[in-house]
């Protein structure tokens, strides 16, 4: 295979590996609830914020995907940190896994 076909395959996959992430981004987008009792609520929003309640805790910050990544950036009293979790989508459920805490399965409200 020559440099040009090369080249070519290398930016078919980085385009094809963009479309997939930002369509998994898109699916994320909306409103989030727990489910089996738990009282978690996210809202992911377009502009990359969002809205994450726990019974009578708010969080707002911002979130990204890299991969089957999730990370949440915010603020607690000034100082800046973040959460990361895997997760995976199916048929309008949401499960978001993490070593610090436990798996969380929510539903996309409408």
């Amino acid at each position: 295979m020559n440099f040009f076909h090369q080249w070519l395959l290398a930016i078919g996959l980085v385009l094809l590996s963009s479309s997939v992430a930002a369509n998994s981004k898109s699916k994320l987008y909306g409103n989030w609830k727990g489910i089996s009792g738990s009282s978690i609520q996210i809202h992911f929003k377009k502009n990359m914020r969002y809205v994450y309640r726990y019974k009578m805790i708010t969080f707002t910050g911002k979130w990204s995907i890299s991969g089957k990544n999730l990370t949440f950036h915010y603020s607690v009293l000034g100082s800046k940190k973040k959460k990361k979790a895997t997760y995976s989508l199916r048929k309008g459920f949401l499960t978001l896994r993490s070593d610090e805490h436990s798996t969380v399965v929510l539903k996309k409200r409408r």
